[in-house]
């Protein structure tokens, strides 16, 4: 009997699964503009030390609310890396490799799951640090599927 309830579990489980669909009608460009660019902005300019003829500035959110803004930010960057993961979403480039593209994707997400950690524990360089991994997983994808035309010229 357990294994007669295990098994329709799990095929009500999977046909759901299969059932599933998204609606994908936000291109990859608007997600980017509407999502990720104004999302990843927040967590870059998060933490920071400028230094100028008056001294150094230490740039940080420094209340629970700015940590908030931080990390609800980076949970943005998070998501729309699965997102961008989505079937339809890879975009073509000189060599079409979705599973490069879904890489990529997924080192935005992973780099931003570091950023949110930092906000967790209220932690500027651990911020600063991720921020960098966040902005280079974009560049890395952005030089191969951005700036390269689907012909491969640069």
């Amino acid at each position: 009997m357990a294994a007669v309830l295990a098994g329709c579990l799990l095929q009500s489980a999977c046909g759901d699964r299969a059932a599933v669909s998204f609606d994908t009608s936000i291109d990859t460009r608007q997600l980017m503009n509407w999502m990720i660019d104004p999302s990843s902005k927040v967590v870059f300019g998060a933490a920071a030390t400028i230094i100028t003829e008056q001294g150094e500035q230490n740039v940080q959110p420094r209340t629970d609310e700015e940590w908030n803004h931080v990390r609800n930010n980076a949970v943005m960057v998070l998501e729309a890396g699965n997102l961008l993961m989505l079937e339809g979403r890879a975009r073509p480039s000189s060599v079409q490799d979705v599973a490069d593209w879904n890489a990529k994707a997924r080192a935005m997400s992973t780099a931003a799951r570091t950023a949110i950690e930092a906000t967790d524990v209220k932690d500027p360089e651990a911020l600063f640090a991720a921020s960098g991994d966040i902005y280079q997983s974009c560049t890395d994808c952005h030089e191969k599927y951005i700036f390269t035309s689907p012909d491969g010229r640069q």
